[in-house]
């Protein structure tokens, strides 16, 4: 799922911890393909295509054509293939090296990303959204959500002076809001004209168990990659003793996620 750049260093994801607590994306999937125009022939990338539990259903979707899933994590795409349909094909890369990597078999007629840009330095998104429409064909569609505004503001409350009482980062994603995506869209290349740049609030249900899978697959590590490694044991350790602080009154430890929420396409 992640993007490598110099100025973000992510950790290797382990695919299998992250495919076994990925049901709060899974929620929503149907909304997202709902929204996604596709063709039975139509060719596919996913970009971070995770663990592939999404990417197979992309498949699914597009019978005669073929979707392309790149992920920078080894443990990711050895999960996605184990579930891989027969027009399903991987690459092994971040998110900033799409263009060499996958464009030599494109052109594409769409490209999705979900629950990765976030990942991705600021700095590195007009390159990637850059590659993004060099790979689609002429009106080839953008279709994306990721974490945006203020998502899960309260566990950053909570994580972010834990991680900097050691000398960790604060609130270590990319959250951007619609306005500015929606310019880096349009430098890029792509239209919202016929399609949104929005943000998404959403409340996901979390009991206690589930919100520590969470949060030790796919969130305290964000913090601890760039974390002086004698203080990883002490921060984890913390960080999970304190979870009960934000169960909620109904008695839930549902989480508040924010999604920024993308349809484009690319100008001719």
């Amino acid at each position: 799922m992640a993007g490598a750049s110099s100025q973000n260093v992510i950790p290797a994801w382990d695919g299998a911890s992250y495919a076994a607590n990925t049901g709060h994306h899974r929620r929503h999937d149907t909304g997202f393909l709902d929204t996604l125009p596709l063709r039975p022939g139509d060719r596919l990338l996913d970009l971070g295509c995770g663990s592939g539990d999404f990417t197979s259903q992309l498949a699914q979707r597009v019978p005669d054509g073929q979707v392309v899933g790149l992920d920078a994590e080894p443990s990711m795409l050895e999960q996605a293939r184990r579930i891989a349909g027969p027009n399903q094909s991987f690459v092994l890369g971040p998110a900033q090296r799409l263009a060499q990597l996958c464009g030599p078999s494109g052109p594409f007629d769409a490209v999705t990303s979900r629950a990765m840009l976030h990942w991705v330095p600021a700095a590195d998104h007009p390159g990637v959204l850059g590659a993004a429409a060099s790979v689609l064909r002429t009106g080839g569609v953008l279709r994306l959500d990721a974490g945006g505004g203020d998502n899960v503001a309260a566990w950053r409350a909570l994580l972010d002076p834990i991680s900097t009482r050691v000398g960790g980062p604060a609130s270590p994603w990319t959250f951007f809001q619609p306005g500015e995506y929606l310019e880096r869209l349009e430098q890029a290349g792509f239209s919202a004209a016929q399609g949104w740049v929005r943000l998404v609030a959403q409340r996901r249900p979390f009991d206690r168990a589930g919100v520590i899978g969470w949060l030790t697959s796919q969130v305290l590590h964000a913090y601890t990659a760039r974390m002086p490694q004698p203080a990883v044991a002490g921060f984890t350790a913390e960080a999970l003793d304190r979870v009960d602080e934000l169960r909620r009154d109904d008695g839930s430890y549902d989480v508040t996620f924010v999604r920024l929420d993308v349809l484009a396409h690319r100008g001719g």
